[in-house]
C-alpha cells in the first residue's frame, strides 16, 4: 500500500468517527511548527499536516534556520498558540525559548533533537537496539538467514555506530543463527575510489561472504558501489544506513536499491514521525501528560512508547526501502 493511499485511509477512518486512542478528542488547536536545516522535510510536513486535519486542528509551519529560529519560537509565543514544535538546528540556543514556550502553558516539542532542561517532549525517530536490529534485518532477509557477513564501520565514527555494530552481533547471533560475522571492517570514511577498493579486496579474499553491514552513511554507499564493480549482485547482497530520510530523494541510492545491490534501513519514516509530532502536540494542548508506556496513536503511525526518563516518545519503526518500496 502506498503511503498516500494509507494517508487517505487514515482520514478517512478519523471521519467516521474513530479516533486514534488517547487523542484529546477536544475543541480545535493551534500547533506551530518550526522547520529548519535538518532533518525536518517535506516529507514530515505532510504527515503532520494530515493529523492536524485528522484531529481538527491548525498547522503554523514557520521555515527557521540557525538563530532565526529563536525568533520563530518567539513569534508562536506571542501569537499563544497551543503547543510548538521545533526541528533544532542548534538545540541549545533553542533550549531558552523552547523553555519560555513551556513556562507560559504552550505544549513544547523538538522533533529528532532532544534539547534538555526546556521541559520539551523528545519525539525521536526510533532506539539504538531497533535501528541495529533494522539492519540486521534487512540484511538477513536478503541472504535467507544464513551465511557469511562482515559488518563495514568506519574510523573516527561516532559512538552511536560502534553501539550498532556490538547490537548487530548480538541480535544476529541470537535471531539468526546460521548466520556468521567474519570481522568488522573499519575504513576510512573517505567515501573515495580507494575506500571502494578496499571493500572490493576484502570480498575477494572471502569468497564464501554473503553480504555487508554498512553501519555509517557513507559505508553504506562505499559497499553497494563495490558490489556493483566488482560485478557481485546476486551475490553478495548489503544492507546500509541511509542516512537523511528518505535516501530515494538521492538518486545514486535510488539506483543502489533498484539494482538490487543494496537495502536502506532509515531511523524511520518521515511521514509517520510528522503525523506522531502533531498527535502529540495535540494531546499535549488537550492538557494530558505523557506517562511511560505504550500509546496508540492510529493513522499511518499505530503503537508508540515514551521514556519518561529523557522525555522520549519514540516512534520505534525504521524504514527499510526495498525495491518493493522504492516508489513509494
Amino acid at each position: 500500500m502506498s503511503r498516500t493511499i494509507a494517508l487517505k485511509l487514515a482520514l478517512a477512518v478519523v471521519a467516521a468517527g474513530v479516533l486514534a486512542t488517547g487523542s484529546s478528542g477536544a475543541s480545535q488547536h493551534t500547533i506551530g511548527l518550526v522547520r529548519g536545516s535538518g532533518g525536518v522535510g517535506d516529507e514530515v510536513q505532510q504527515g503532520a499536516q494530515a493529523a492536524a486535519t485528522a484531529l481538527g486542528d491548525h498547522l503554523t509551519v514557520l521555515n527557521a534556520d540557525d538563530t532565526a529560529q529563536i525568533s520563530a519560537i518567539k513569534s508562536l509565543i506571542a501569537k499563544d498558540v497551543d503547543a510548538i514544535a521545533v526541528d533544532p538546528d542548534d538545540a541549545a540556543a533553542v533550549k531558552p525559548a523552547l523553555a519560555k514556550a513551556h513556562a507560559a502553558g504552550i505544549a513544547a516539542l523538538s522533533v529528532e533533537q532532544a534539547v534538555p532542561g526546556s521541559g520539551s517532549v523528545w519525539v525521536n525517530q526510533s532506539g539504538a537496539a531497533q535501528y541495529a536490529h533494522a539492519l540486521a534485518d534487512a540484511l538477513a532477509s536478503q541472504i535467507g538467514r544464513k551465511g557469511q557477513y562482515a559488518i563495514v564501520g568506519q574510523q573516527d565514527q561516532f559512538p552511536i555506530a560502534n553501539q550498532w555494530q556490538r547490537l548487530i552481533k548480538s541480535y544476529v547471533a541470537k535471531q539468526y543463527p546460521r548466520m556468521k560475522v567474519i570481522k568488522v571492517v573499519r575504513g576510512t570514511g573517505a567515501g573515495d575510489e580507494g575506500e571502494v577498493a578496499t571493500v572490493k579486496q576484502f570480498m575477494a579474499a572471502h569468497p564464501k561472504l554473503r553480504g555487508l553491514v554498512g553501519v555509517t552513511p557513507t559505508e553504506g554507499y562505499m559497499v553497494a558501489e563495490a558490489i556493483i564493480q566488482a560485478h557481485k549482485i546476486g551475490k553478495v547482497f548489503a544492507s546500509g544506513n541511509g542516512g537523511d530520510c528518505p535516501p530515494v530523494a538521492d538518486p545514486v541510492l535510488r539506483s543502489f536499491v533498484r539494482r538490487g545491490a543494496e537495502q536502506l534501513v532509515c531511523a524511520g519514516d518521515p511521514v509517520k514521525l510528522g503525523y506522531l509530532t502533531v498527535w502529540a502536540a495535540d494531546y499535549l494542548a488537550a492538557g494530558h501528560s505523557l506517562e511511560p508506556g505504550s500509546y496508540q496513536v492510529g493513522g499511518p503511525v499505530g503503537t508508540v512508547s515514551y521514556y519518561a526518563s529523557n522525555q522520549e516518545l519514540r516512534l520505534g519503526q525504521p524504514l527499510t526501502v526495498t525495491k518493493a518500496n522504492l516508489k513509494q
